[in-house]
């Protein structure tokens, strides 16, 4: 095969349709084609790359390895011009357009309703978006395209993943347990100590669990047994007013109403600094909507530092 310089635009949607729907017959009926046509284009798209993207199946296509490795950069391709004509549009009518944010658990209950209410105010034809999440999952959904941006805890390699980081705040990961819990008021209990009390944790894969973890294994000592993991901070900061379970969390929700009835112990060995702000896919290219709730963001954020 002869390899070519440049990938058609139109060739590489057929070959994401293909690929997502796992069959010829299937992408050709979406994209309405004749399944001959469409085949045609999968092969001239094989001539421009000089490599197969599909294994031909008697029930449908698989990904070659290469194959696997365009539709990762087609899925970012479609979903980034899809934003051009979505900018081009919202420049051409002014005030619209829909904004897709990534959230992690405190910008939910805190600061991100200030600034979207904000920003609906001044422009209420906005239409706002925001996933609800811990890292991993709000990272890949603005990797493969389906979030303009994430407001979140800055990830632990965010240089070597493709990510452009704005910190809007800076806050400790502390632990933390009800009023009156028997290490309340305890000046530096010991590790062994807080590590027989039960605990209530985030995910392992969270950066908070992380973090907690690796203070551990840097002092020789194991990670806790969580007695129960929940993705909700709601239900985990339940769980710990109502019972002797320790949590891991940021001592600015100490100060929400979430966090009432809580307590910040004494363990410094454990209390790590945690940076969140504003993430987005290399290279940043988001649309002036996504850009308008962005700078509502920064605003906030510069009058609460903490959060």
């Amino acid at each position: 095969m002869k390899t070519g310089k440049s990938i058609d635009l139109r060739l590489l949607n057929y070959f994401l349709q293909t690929a997502e729907l796992g069959g010829v017959s299937k992408a050709a009926k979406a994209l309405n084609l004749a399944q001959p046509t469409l085949s045609k284009a999968i092969q001239l798209l094989e001539y421009q790359l000089g490599a197969a993207v599909f294994e031909r199946r008697p029930h449908g296509v698989e990904l070659t390895l290469i194959g696997e490795r365009l539709l990762r950069h087609a899925r970012l391709v479609v979903a980034q011009v899809s934003d051009a004509v979505e900018e081009i549009d919202n420049l051409r009518t002014g005030g619209t357009g829909n904004i897709r944010v990534g959230a992690g658990p405190s910008w939910l209950r805190r600061l991100l309703p200030e600034a979207v209410a904000a920003a609906l105010v001044e422009r209420p034809a906005l239409q706002v978006t925001v996933t609800g999440g811990f890292d991993e999952r709000l990272l890949h959904g603005l990797s493969e395209g389906d979030l303009d941006f994430v407001i979140a805890e800055v990830p632990l390699n965010e240089k070597n993943n493709g990510y452009e980081v704005e910190v809007l705040s800076r806050d400790d990961l502390v632990v933390c347990a009800r009023q009156g819990h028997p290490l309340h008021g305890v000046a530096n209990p010991g590790i062994e100590r807080v590590l027989n009390e039960p605990w209530a944790l985030p995910p392992q894969h969270t950066l908070a669990r992380r973090k907690l973890d690796g203070k551990l294994i840097s002092l020789g000592k194991p990670p806790p047994l969580s007695a129960a993991t929940s993705s909700s901070v709601t239900f985990l900061l339940a769980l710990v007013r109502a019972s002797n379970a320790l949590t891991y969390t940021t001592a600015s929700t100490l100060e929400t109403n979430e966090g009432s009835g809580l307590v910040r112990l004494d363990v410094p060995e454990l209390t790590t600094s945690r940076e969140a702000g504003l993430i987005f896919r290399k290279p940043v290219l988001i649309s002036p909507a996504a850009e308008f709730l962005v700078e509502k963001l920064r605003i906030i954020a510069r009058d609460h530092p903490n959060n």
